[in-house]
């Protein structure tokens, strides 16, 4: 038995002549137009000017950072002995929880589609510096040569990198991220003692959230 769509064919073919005739349902798709490829997203800037506001105890600091730009903030409480916390209006929220003195650098508005930061609440006890600069403050980590940190800090990581080894002998939590791609992804989430290596795609910065820990990035 001929096919349905077959059997229509053939019935148009006859009445050409003297009309017209739809053919349908013959398992053949319709011709659609490739969608231009996706455009890829400007590259966002990544310089602007150093801002400091200092304060003592609980206080509310407005940046006049531009939120396309990712920031590095470094906070110092070398007299605060209770609870420290810096928190963000923007996507980064909890940006710093410790107890006791401080002192430290983290990241915020690294990723591209987050909320930016444009304020933030301290909680404190004492005198403190809030500190925001671009990427050209933070320290250059040599490919093959061991940066021995203490605590939460932010590295550049150069060019040709692939790899990166996380070092520490601490006790408490720690946490090493990689920013990649307009975003960031956790490659070490560990309690106690590590080592471990991952992948680091330089040019890029990785951010190290441990406290009071002393560590090692080796980057190669």
């Amino acid at each position: 038995m001929a096919h349905a769509g077959m059997r229509a064919a053939a019935v148009c073919a006859a009445v050409l002549i003297t009309s017209s005739c739809a053919v349908s349902g013959t398992g053949i798709g319709a011709i659609v137009p490739e969608e231009p490829a996706s455009v890829a997203p400007p590259p966002r800037p990544t310089e602007a000017k150093t801002e400091t506001h200092q304060g003592k105890g609980n206080g509310t600091v407005t940046l006049d950072w531009p939120g396309e730009v990712p920031g590095y903030l470094t906070f110092d409480c070398p007299k605060c002995n209770a609870n420290v916390i810096v928190n963000s209006d923007g996507t980064d929220f909890g940006l710093i929880n410790a107890i006791g003195s401080y002192h430290g650098t983290v990241w915020f508005n690294v990723d591209r589609n987050g909320k930016p930061t444009r304020t933030l609440h301290i909680s404190a006890n004492a005198p403190w510096t809030v500190t925001v600069a671009d990427h050209r403050s933070l320290p250059a980590v040599e490919a093959g040569k061991p940066h021995s940190g203490h605590g939460d800090a932010v590295l550049a990581i150069p060019a040709g990198v692939t790899e990166g080894t996380f070092t520490t002998k601490s006790d408490g939590h720690e946490a090493v991220w990689v920013q990649a791609y307009g975003t960031r992804e956790l490659a070490v989430n560990q309690v106690g003692e590590y080592e471990g290596t991952f992948e680091v795609p330089g040019p890029t910065f990785v951010a190290v959230e441990a406290y009071k820990g002393d560590w090692t990035f080796t980057a190669s």
